[in-house]
């Protein structure tokens, strides 16, 4: 049985006699989560040094602006922005300076957690690289030649450079990419206003494949109910280095009090199959065939939740004759995993449904057949019977916000470069298809595309085979950046635009999903130093010059007042803890009485997807082998490294002292014959490039394999600590993608390793 929790209600916050903060998890010495805690950061970060290297281009920090008003109190409730998981925190003062870190108990989504990331946020104020005021290029491209400009004087420049390149090539000759956060809002209303088509985000590189199986399925994208969970099967989601808040706190709380059983599928033994009571190492590209056949066994044995998947499903008969050649023992020859053990398996997982789960994870950016294989996680789901049950999957809830009122968008004059509509119709247009967009950039089809503006993410460490991503770089007129840090990015740029970070600035109202739906708000906890703006002003100063005003006809203030009206709040209800909701608990059952009509074409949850079938893709999911590797070849698995964000934290000092560098992980058994030793530099080849790096021979990879972690090899000159530490994925990854999502596809990559 679940071991009950202590549970507190949205609003409230332990203090006085008698109240108790949430038991915190006890992970022994060797786990990666001994780095959550704070206090075990409050010892082993305070006590480092730092430096003061800068970009010649900036002066000298300046020092730290004298309290005001809005930041008088030593305490103030807010939200961390240093990962996707935007947990709650409270930061401590000391005058205008911000001293220390601490979670937010009463933050419902993260509670009393804030891992290392959050806790080294007071080192991304403090980080002497960070931009300080606008910077136009003066030399070659790359060559780090600046001169620092007032705000009129970049804002001047980067409206005259764009007006000209809508002149001569049209609004589509410009391309905006952005990376989700909470004032993403502001600079994707800038670009549909400027009249370009070509807005590209983040969620083809990261989770768009699973985004699609799952809502094609269930009409929503479902949140997992880990808390209550008793039998969670997992596929490389290593949730205790990539962290997602709340599902790594419930996951270990339930592993600690015996009450969950995880299984991990993995090619690599990470820390959460450390965590899990059975790793299987299966071979890379065929977990597909492991879900096939848990389907498999589960129609056949009459294991499924035959009331359920009679009452709210459709196409269980199309299933059941697709999956009969999928036994467990054709999946061993394919995945590698004894057929007695894929059956045991699936009939424990059937017994502890519904509160048993295929947990799909965030990054689904895998293979070429990705969205496939997530439907089939989706599929054996819902064999489970576990929708809107209590440790199951459950609809995404939300409290609707409002927004202030705005002009109609102009109607762009071309499609999207990538075409969209065509190649990927399932696929959220708005976010496009990055690996398929930068080639058609190349290859000026349909039309050239001469000017790129880029916030908030780095595409020399995001796409696939730098090499590509350099030379669309070099067809551009114009390239301006918007960021805190001189990114790789950022240092190709012809003008870089400072923002404020996120302690120094107040953003829109932020809806959240799990564990129920609450609101939270981002307020500004010192004022801003030096000359940085925050990107509302940034793109509203643009717009004021390219006669776009009209779109921005709202300060922050009034833009959080009409978020607010909708729901009938006012800023005094966060002033506690941060925080609101009209919810204490999850809610259950909600979908399955009735006439509820699920978002898909049949009403029902669609096991033969007709989303799919319309758009001429297979209905269900069909299993192709992986592609094999060549003499001398091994397959390339990138993945996280727990202390950072993809590339954006390798220069915060705390962060960077725990892990300057990467390694590459190596089986003994491939490393012994090819000469290499354990801490000795490597060369890796691709196809398409090669590095040097130190490698870690290990027997926790199959040796069919090697794994990088992901976010090293900076090249900035403005990066004194992370420039030239360890090796970019980038430079070895080839452009492959999902063929129904254009996600794209980062293990499908070989190599060969030799000493260097």
């Amino acid at each position: 049985m679940s071991a009950k929790r202590r549970t507190r209600p949205v609003g409230s916050r332990p203090s006085g006699e008698g109240q108790k903060r949430r038991p915190r998890v006890h992970v022994d010495r060797r786990g990666f989560l001994g780095t959550m805690g704070t206090a075990i950061l409050g010892t082993t970060l305070y006590g480092c040094t730092t430096r003061t290297q800068m970009l010649k281009a900036i002066d000298s920090p300046q020092a730290p602006p004298e309290p005001v008003d809005s930041v008088a109190k030593a305490r103030h409730f807010s939200v961390c922005a240093n990962c996707v998981n935007k947990c709650g925190f409270e930061a401590i003062l000391e005058g205008a300076r911000v001293r220390k870190l601490e979670p937010n108990p009463s933050f419902p989504k993260s509670r009393s957690m804030l891992c290392a990331k959050g806790n080294a946020g007071v080192k991304v104020i403090q980080d002497p690289d960070r931009l300080k005021h606008p910077l136009i290029r003066t030399g070659a491209r790359g060559e780090g030649k600046w001169r620092k400009a007032s705000w009129d004087e970049a804002l001047d420049y980067c409206a005259q450079r764009m007006s000209k390149i809508k002149e001569t090539y049209g609004p589509h000759g410009m391309l905006f990419s952005s990376t989700e956060g909470f004032q993403e809002g502001f600079y994707t209303t800038f670009a549909k206003a400027y009249g370009s088509p070509n807005l590209v985000r983040h969620p083809s590189l990261c989770l768009a494949s699973g985004n699609v199986a799952f809502f094609t399925t269930f009409g929503t994208v479902p949140e997992f109910d880990v808390e209550h969970a008793e039998y969670i099967i997992m596929s490389g989601a290593n949730r205790m280095e990539a962290f997602i808040t709340p599902d790594t706190t419930d996951m270990m709380e339930g592993i600690r009090d015996g009450r969950l059983k995880v299984v991990y599928l993995d090619p690599r033994y990470t820390v959460t199959a450390s965590k899990a009571a059975e790793w299987l190492p299966i071979r890379p590209g065929t977990d597909l065939a492991f879900y096939l056949a848990m389907a498999n066994v589960m129609v056949r044995e009459k294991l499924y939740a035959a009331g359920f998947v009679a009452k709210y499903t459709q196409g269980f008969d199309e299933l059941a004759a697709h999956v009969a050649p999928y036994t467990p023992e054709w999946a061993e020859k394919e995945c590698e995993i004894p057929a007695e053990q894929i059956r045991r398996i699936t009939r424990e997982f059937a017994k502890a449904a519904p509160r048993a789960m295929i947990y799909k994870g965030r990054r689904t950016s895998w293979y070429e057949n990705d969205t496939q294989m997530r439907q089939a996680m989706a599929i054996v789901n819902v064999l489970a019977g576990n929708w809107d049950q209590k440790g199951g999957l459950l609809p995404k809830a939300s409290i609707k916000l409002g927004k202030p009122a705005l002009p109609e968008f102009p109607w762009p004059d071309e499609y999207r470069i990538d075409n969209m509509e065509e190649r990927h119709p399932l696929a959220r247009e708005d976010d496009g298809a990055y690996v398929e967009l930068r080639q058609q950039v190349l290859d000026d089809e349909p039309y050239p595309v001469r000017g790129w503006m880029v916030y908030k993410q780095n595409p020399l460490h995001g796409l696939p085979d730098r090499r590509l991503t350099m030379q669309m770089i070099e067809k551009m007129e114009f390239l301006a950046v918007i960021d805190i840090v001189p990114t790789d990015t950022a240092w190709m740029a012809d003008v870089i635009l400072p923002e404020s970070t996120y302690l120094e600035r107040t953003d829109p109202v932020h809806g959240f999903h799990a564990p129920y739906p609450f609101l939270a708000l981002r307020k500004q906890v010192v004022p801003p130093q030096f000359e940085t703006r925050a990107c509302l002003d940034i793109v509203k100063g643009l717009a004021s010059r390219m006669e776009l005003d009209s779109f921005f006809d709202y300060t922050m203030d009034s833009y959080i007042a009409a978020q607010l009206a909708e729901p009938g709040l006012t800023l005094a209800d966060f002033d506690e803890n941060g925080v609101w909701s009209g919810k204490k608990a999850r809610s259950y059952g909600t979908t399955l009485g009735g006439d509820y009509r699920f978002r898909t074409p049949s009403g029902k949850i669609e096991l033969a997807n007709e989303r799919f079938r319309r758009r001429k893709y297979d209905p269900l999911p069909h299993y192709t082998p992986p592609s094999t590797p060549g003499k001398g070849e091994l397959r390339l698995l990138p993945g996280k490294q727990a202390y950072f964000t993809h590339a954006s934290n390798q220069n915060n000092r705390w962060l960077h002292e725990l892990c300057p560098e990467n390694q590459l992980w190596i089986h003994p058994a491939e490393a012994t014959p090819r000469g290499i030793s354990n801490g000795q530099d490597v060369r890796v080849r691709s196809h398409v490039g090669q590095v040097v790096m130190k490698v870690l021979v290990t027997e926790k990879i199959r040796r069919d394999c090697v794994h990088m972690p992901h976010g090293f090899g900076h090249r900035s000159g403005g990066l004194t600590l992370a420039r030239g530490q360890g090796a970019s994925d980038q430079d070895l990854l080839e452009a492959r993608f999902d063929k129904m999502t254009g996600n794209a596809a980062y293990h499908e990559t070989f190599v060969t390793v030799e000493p260097a």
